[in-house]
């Protein structure tokens, strides 16, 4: 029995199975994996066994004892995403992969880079291959692909340089991962298949380029730069440049293409106005935002008071007095429902990773 397996249960990790057809809607249940309950003696060991069948990982150097690390891992059927958070400055790894019996995969990585504000390029490579690495990265996101999924295209991949600059196509395959990661808690098991597909033709579209490839990535390519038009706007709420055309520039799209994208969301202007209206409410909601209704009004760029109560009755069916005296009546906003996690059979990393079909 491997060291994981004997101490996967005090190191908090929780593990469910694959779902059965009853479970077809279910939420994903991903795998979780924790070294804080191990001694801090045996962290870092803990932690290289559970990813041992990816990478042999070595510790360099480390301020302190322990290593304190947590992943976890989706199971997409055709793909595995995993994110990891491991200690940061001053604890230096080094990395190989496996020169025996290798995992035939290909890993995307995305690493959080060390400058705010900023990403590092994405990392691709065969797990098959000889590669050495080394860093103190504190996040990584990585998707795994299996070979046999791109048969067809395997050596375009394997040509693919080993860092994709985060602009052009690049740049949308790390939106999209991002983007991926913070959906799949809200995905169920029946979403897993367009989520797949949705995956399979991106990455054809940017690690292989066609024409055809192009061509069925572009539901996802659209998908992806509208999640990354809706992060900017909610970044940039309260700044009088956040118009479409201040938009166009950010995501170097056109303006047709941005009108496009949000068609179906009342069109971008009223986007926007919309997300400027919650986070106003969001502020009145608030007892402890002792200012102004003016000021927050104009905080999200309403510089007419009396324009911005008529919009926010009309979106809300109250005025912003309403919304501030209840929140000073402490009146109960509605309960969140917790996601259900599910159970079942224990898997581990490796069998996940093994799993992974064409």
């Amino acid at each position: 029995m491997s060291f994981v397996a004997m101490k996967q249960k005090q190191a908090g990790a929780s593990v469910a199975g694959a779902p059965d057809d009853d479970a077809a809607s279910s939420p994903l249940a991903p795998l979780h994996f924790s070294t804080a309950a191990l001694p801090k003696a045996e962290q870092f060991d803990g932690w290289h066994d559970f990813i041992a069948s990816t990478v042999d990982l070595s510790l360099v150097t480390a301020p302190a004892v322990g290593f304190e690390a947590d992943k976890t891992v989706w199971d997409l059927g055709r793909f595995a995403l995993t994110s990891a958070r491991m200690p940061g400055a001053g604890y230096q790894r080094s990395w190989r992969h496996l020169g025996k019996d290798p995992i035939d995969h290909w890993c995307l990585v995305l690493y959080e880079s060390e400058i705010p504000g900023r990403r590092a390029p994405l990392g691709f490579r065969s797990l098959a291959r000889p590669f050495v690495g080394a860093g103190s990265d504190r996040r990584v996101l990585t998707l795994f692909i299996p070979r046999d999924l791109f048969a067809g295209t395997s050596a375009a991949f394997d040509a693919a340089p080993p860092d994709i600059p985060d602009t052009g196509l690049g740049g949308l395959l790390a939106d999209y991962l991002l983007s991926l990661e913070r959906q799949l808690p809200r995905m169920t098991t029946a979403d897993v298949p367009a989520v797949a597909e949705a995956t399979r033709t991106l990455l054809a579209a940017c690690i292989a380029p066609s024409a055809d490839s192009l061509v069925q990535a572009q539901a996802p390519l659209l998908r992806t730069t509208l999640e990354r038009a809706r992060r900017v706007i909610q970044a940039n709420l309260n700044s009088p440049t956040l118009t479409p055309a201040g938009l166009c520039r950010v995501l170097g799209i056109s303006r047709s293409r941005l009108y496009r994208l949000f068609e179906n969301l009342g069109g971008v202007t009223r986007y926007i106005q919309r997300q400027r209206l919650l986070a106003a409410l969001g502020a009145l909601s608030d007892a402890a935002d002792a200012r102004a209704i003016g000021q927050i009004a104009e905080a999200f760029g309403f510089a007419d008071a009396s324009g911005f109560s008529r919009a926010f009755r009309g979106e809300f069916g109250f005025s912003p007095s309403d919304a501030r005296s209840a929140a000073l009546a402490g009146l109960p906003r509605a309960p969140v429902p917790a996601l259900r996690v599910l159970g079942g059979e224990t898997r581990d990393l490796e069998t996940i990773l093994r799993g992974l079909q064409a």
